[in-house]
C-alpha cells in the first residue's frame, strides 16, 4: 500500500514546477536600473555624458528588453506561468498545513484525544471549508476534490465526515472482556483506550509492560477506567510463552469477548533500539509510580508465580530466551542479537542517539536501510521467521487455545480481530519487490480469517481481517524526511484513525445488531482478499 502511492507520488512529481533560480540582481540594482532607463527617457541628453561604449550597451540591451525575439517571450511567458503555479501550490500548502491532522504531527509528542472528543464540532464552531486550487484525489474513493475538511488533509468531504464521526465512535462494553495485544504505542495503545472508555475490561500485551504503565498512567482520565486495565508482558516471537499465557488467562478471567490481534513485526529493530528502555523494564515494580504499577500488578504476581513453580520443581529452564522470559522478563529478550546487523550494530550510539524520541516517544532510528526496503534475497532468515511467529502464528495460538474462554459466556456477539494490511492482498494490480516476508505473514493472517471465520461463527464468534490505513511512513528516517521536505508528504491518517477502524467490527456491530464475520475490511469497508 505505501509503496504503490509513494511511487505514484513520486511520479506525479517529477511534472510539477520547480522553484526559479535566484535573480542574478538585488532590488536595490533593480532600482538603479529602473531610475537610469527613466533619467534617459526623460532627458536623452544625459547620455553624452557617458561613455561610448557603456553607452552603446546599454542602448543594445534596453531595446533587447523592449524587443524581445520570439524565443525569449516564450521563456518570460514560461516563467511567469510557473512563478504563478508556485503561488498557488504555496496557498494550497498552507491550507493543508492548517487541518488538524497536520497540526498533530507537528506536536513534539502525539497526545491522545480527550474523553470528551466524541463531541463533533457544530455549525458555529466548524469554519465553512477552505477549497484549493488544484484538485486532489481522494485517499479512500479516489475522487478528485477541492474543498477542505477542517481535520484532514487528504480526504474529501463525505470520506472526512465518515472517519471523524468512525474515530469518535463509541460502544456499551460494560461487563465485557477484550484482549488487546501489541498495545503500548500507537494503534494498539489507542485501540486500547478506545475499548477502556466505551466501559471494557482490557487485557494489554506488550514486550515493555513498565513502560506502558507508565504512558497509561499519564492519561487525563486514567482513574476512569485504571482498574479495568492490566497490563502484561509477552514476546511474541516465544510460541511456548505465547501458550504459557492463553493457559493463564484461561484460569485468570471469566470471560472473554474480544481478541484484537494488535501486536505486529513491519520493521525490524535491533537490540539498540530498546535499549533505553531496559533500565525501567529491569526494575523492580515497587519503584514505579503507584498508579502505574498497580496496572502491572498481575502480571508481576504471574511472574513469581512461575519463578516460584519453576524452582520448586528445579526445571532446567532452556533455551536460553526462555529463561530470561521468566526470570528477567520479556523485555531482556529485545537484547539478544539474533542477526548479523544485531551483531554489527552494537554499540552504534550515533543511529539510536540517547534522549532521541519520536512523536510516539519511540527512539529515533537513523538507519539508512530497514526491513521496509529490503527484497527476498535480503531478508535474513531470523526476521522472515520473527515476522511470522509475530503477524500469524501468535494470532493462530491464541484464537485456538481461547476459543474455551470465549465460549465459556454464552453471549453471540463476539469478535475476534486481524489487524492485516494491504501488504497482505492478493488482489492488487501493482505490487512492489520489497519486504516479501512482511506480504507473507499478512497474506498468511488473511487465510487464517477466510478458513476459521465459517466455524468459530457458529460459536458467536466474527472473525474479520482490517487494514488499519496509511497512518505511519515505514522507510527509513532520512528518506522519511525527504519526502516530506521535499514532497510535502504526509501520511492521509492518524494512529486514531487506524484504531478506530481495528475497533470497528466490534463498535458497529454493538451498534446495529449486525456482526459480520469472515470479511477484509479497508476503510470501514468489505474490501478483496
Amino acid at each position: 500500500m505505501i509503496d504503490d502511492i509513494a511511487d505514484e507520488q513520486d511520479e506525479q512529481e517529477d511534472h510539477e514546477p520547480k522553484a526559479p533560480e535566484q535573480a542574478p540582481f538585488s532590488d536595490d540594482d533593480l532600482r538603479v536600473a529602473l531610475d537610469v532607463l527613466e533619467a534617459v527617457v526623460r532627458d536623452r541628453a544625459v547620455l553624452a555624458d557617458v561613455p561610448r561604449e557603456a553607452r552603446v550597451r546599454l542602448l543594445e540591451a534596453a531595446g533587447r528588453v523592449s524587443r524581445p525575439d520570439r524565443a525569449e517571450q516564450r521563456r518570460l511567458a514560461k516563467a511567469l506561468r510557473r512563478k504563478d503555479r508556485l503561488a498557488v501550490k504555496a496557498e494550497d500548502a498552507a491550507l493543508l498545513d492548517a487541518t488538524g491532522i497536520r497540526a498533530g504531527r507537528r506536536a513534539t509528542v502525539f497526545q491522545t484525544p480527550p474523553p470528551s472528543f466524541g463531541a463533533l464540532p457544530g455549525p458555529a464552531e466548524t469554519p465553512p471549508p477552505a477549497e484549493l486550487s488544484d484538485a486532489r484525489k481522494c485517499y479512500v474513493c479516489k475522487a478528485e476534490f477541492r474543498k477542505i475538511h477542517f481535520f484532514y488533509d487528504q480526504l474529501c468531504p463525505p470520506c472526512a465526515e465518515l472517519n471523524y464521526q468512525k474515530r469518535t465512535q463509541t460502544a456499551d462494553l460494560r461487563g465485557r472482556v477484550a484482549l488487546v495485544t501489541g498495545a503500548r504505542v500507537k494503534i494498539g495503545y489507542q485501540a486500547a483506550i478506545l475499548l477502556l472508555r466505551a466501559g471494557a475490561r482490557v487485557v494489554v500485551t506488550t514486550r515493555f509492560p513498565h513502560d506502558a504503565a507508565l504512558r497509561y498512567a499519564r492519561e487525563s482520565d486514567y482513574e476512569a477506567w485504571a482498574e479495568r486495565l492490566e497490563i502484561h508482558g509477552l514476546d511474541l516471537r516465544l510460541t511456548p510463552s505465547v501458550e504459557r499465557f492463553a493457559r493463564f488467562l484461561e484460569g485468570h478471567l471469566p470471560r472473554l469477548d474480544f481478541i484484537i490481534h494488535n501486536a505486529c513485526q513491519t520493521v525490524r529493530r535491533p537490540p539498540g533500539f530498546y535499549e533505553h528502555l531496559l533500565d525501567t523494564e529491569l526494575q523492580s515494580p515497587d519503584r514505579l509510580p503507584p498508579e502505574a504499577a498497580r496496572l502491572v500488578a498481575s502480571h508481576e504476581a504471574e511472574r513469581a508465580a512461575q519463578r516460584a513453580l519453576a524452582q520448586a520443581n528445579e526445571v532446567a529452564l532452556a533455551p536460553r530466551a526462555g529463561s530470561l522470559a521468566l526470570f528477567e522478563g520479556s523485555a531482556a529478550l529485545s537484547q539478544i542479537p539474533l542477526t548479523a546487523e544485531d551483531h554489527a550494530l552494537r554499540g552504534r550510539v550515533d543511529l539510536f542517539p540517547r534522549g532521541a524520541l519520536d512523536a510516539d516517544l519511540q527512539q529515533i532510528d537513523l538507519r539508512d536501510k530497514n526491513s521496509w526496503r529490503l527484497a527476498l534475497a535480503e531478508v535474513p532468515t531470523i526476521e522472515l521467521l520473527e515476522v511470522h511467529l509475530v503477524n500469524a502464528i501468535a494470532p493462530f495460538v491464541l484464537s485456538s487455545k481461547l476459543k474455551g474462554l470465549m465460549t465459556r459466556h454464552p453471549s453471540r456477539d463476539k469478535h475476534i480481530v486481524n489487524v492485516s494490511a494491504m501488504e497482505g492482498q492478493f488482489y492488487r494490480e501493482h505490487k512492489t519487490d520489497k519486504h516479501p516476508h512482511t506480504n507473507m505473514a499478512k497474506a498468511a493472517l488473511n487465510m487464517l480469517t477466510r478458513t476459521s471465520s465459517p466455524d468459530y461463527v457458529k460459536d458467536g464468534i466474527h472473525i474479520n481481517s482490517v487494514d488499519t490505513g496509511w497512518v505511519t511512513d515505514e522507510d527509513p528516517a532520512e528518506i522519511a524526511a525527504r519526502k516530506q521536505s521535499i514532497h510535502g508528504f504526509h501520511p492521509p491518517l492518524d494512529i486514531v484513525d487506524g484504531a478506530a477502524r481495528i475497533v470497528d467490527p466490534i463498535f458497529e456491530g454493538m451498534a446495529t445488531g449486525t456482526h459480520a464475520f469472515g470479511q477484509f475490511f479497508k476503510d470501514y469497508k468489505p474490501t478483496p482478499w
